[in-house]
């Protein structure tokens, strides 16, 4: 009878410890709520040519497998050319990223600046489809363009076809242009 509680004790736990096949599965099945990943604090450094062309700084990204998604916050762009210096440099609250299509929704805070142009982009949201190469807003969203010159354009439904080197506004469209002086 020494050993009946020991040998008692283990069957019980043996009984215990049975697969249960059903939450196996139930792990397999991770709702589309649930991120497959959770990073923070990420730079995300895409090269081309042995160099650094653009760089994605963020405080939180979550992966979505199943939806090709990735839901980045407090976010920061940065595009440089050969030599490493910042042509275009921006920031958002919030961006998702489809990564089926390499398209971009950027929301909350939105601010640009385009070296070349010596011009800032506001807005509270954007999008852009790379495919075609258009960054645009809402119908109702107002887009602000300010120049280093001074120069200020305004308006709702904006429209930025890169292929193109095209800018255009659908509605509400006010500002300032400052024109150089070419007397001299």
């Amino acid at each position: 009878m020494r050993h009946g509680l020991p040998v008692l004790l283990v069957a019980v736990l043996v009984a215990a410890c049975s697969l249960e096949y059903d939450q196996t599965r139930l792990a397999t099945e991770i709702s589309e709520d649930t991120p497959d990943s959770i990073l923070y604090n990420v730079i995300h450094t895409v090269v081309r040519d042995g160099r650094p062309r653009f760089i994605v700084r963020s405080e939180r990204v979550e992966t979505y497998g199943k939806r090709r998604r990735q839901y980045l916050h407090r976010v920061e762009f940065e595009e440089v050319d050969r030599e490493g210096a910042t042509v275009t440099f921006g920031v958002a609250d919030f961006a998702e990223y489809r990564t089926d299509t390499e398209d971009f929704e950027l929301s909350g805070n939105l601010r640009f600046y385009s070296a070349e142009e010596d011009a800032w982009l506001t807005a509270e949201y954007l999008f852009w489809e790379n495919e075609g190469r258009m960054l645009t807003s809402r119908p109702e969203e107002t887009v602000v363009l300010e120049r280093g010159d001074g120069a200020e354009i305004r308006g709702r439904g904006f429209v930025a076809e890169m292929a193109r080197s095209m800018l255009r506004f659908e509605d509400g469209v006010s500002g300032t242009l400052v024109e150089e002086d070419r007397s001299e």
